[in-house]
């Protein structure tokens, strides 16, 4: 007999997270759900470092980190399972990488999954994880710059030429709008490569400091808005 399963997933901007934000974490999936059917209840937490693994479960299962120093952790994975029957079950997965922060939740056949995982959306937002905010939003703007990077910079190419045949002043100032939007994905990675960004401990004994505003996608973004309005200003201009 076959099983559906049904996946809800979220991922979450990297970011250091501090040591009690794992142990309120797995506070808050202790009691997590408490009204739901449940015959039982299993929550469980991994911890990789340099090869080394451990695993704890129950209560206090975010001393998991405990045997590794802080600052070699690679990886810290929080699971909870709840089972209804033998053949209905729902997964919950909290993955801390330095890559990325993942939200997983895995329903098979309880119908749990998507009030689950709006939940811990919740939960982890209590915990200051969250795609909310100007910056979550910046660097989701500037991952779908990153893909039109090559369209813009044709662009620019095509409204500087129309600049160059004798037209306004604001072909000039659009173009360079779209080349700067273009060329800045580029130019950001190509910084990187040859002064790249020391690796941040994923776990902190105390709350870490407050990430740095994201100040090369802001100006991607902006020099991208500013190029759209002075070509509209020009649309504008011969519509009217």
């Amino acid at each position: 007999m076959s099983f559906v399963r049904t996946h809800y997933r979220k991922v979450y901007s990297p970011r250091p997270i501090p040591k009690s934000l794992i142990k309120s974490l797995v506070d808050g999936l202790n009691g997590f759900k408490s009204g739901l059917p449940t015959s039982s209840r299993l929550l469980k937490a991994q911890a990789i470092s340099h090869g080394k693994i451990t695993n704890l479960q129950g209560s206090d299962c975010w001393k998991v980190v405990d045997p590794h120093p802080l600052a070699e952790l690679e990886q810290v994975h929080v699971e909870l399972l709840l089972t209804e029957s033998d053949k209905a079950s729902c997964e919950v997965h909290v993955e801390f990488r330095n890559e990325h922060i993942f939200l997983s939740v895995s329903d098979i056949q309880t119908g749990w999954g998507k009030s689950i995982h709006e939940e811990m959306q919740h939960l982890l937002a209590t915990l200051g994880i969250s795609a909310a905010g100007v910056k979550e939003k910046l660097r989701r703007a500037y991952s779908l710059l990153c893909v039109l990077q090559n369209v813009l910079l044709v662009i620019a190419v095509a409204v500087y030429s129309t600049w160059l045949v004798g037209h306004g002043e604001s072909y000039l100032y659009g173009a360079i709008g779209l080349f700067v939007a273009g060329a800045m994905p580029a130019l950001t990675k190509a910084f990187r490569f040859f002064f790249p960004t020391k690796r941040f401990a994923l776990v902190q004994e105390s709350p870490p400091k407050v990430r740095a505003f994201p100040l090369a996608e802001a100006s991607a973004l902006v020099a991208l808005l500013g190029g759209i309005l002075q070509l509209g200003k020009e649309l504008v201009a011969l519509l009217w």
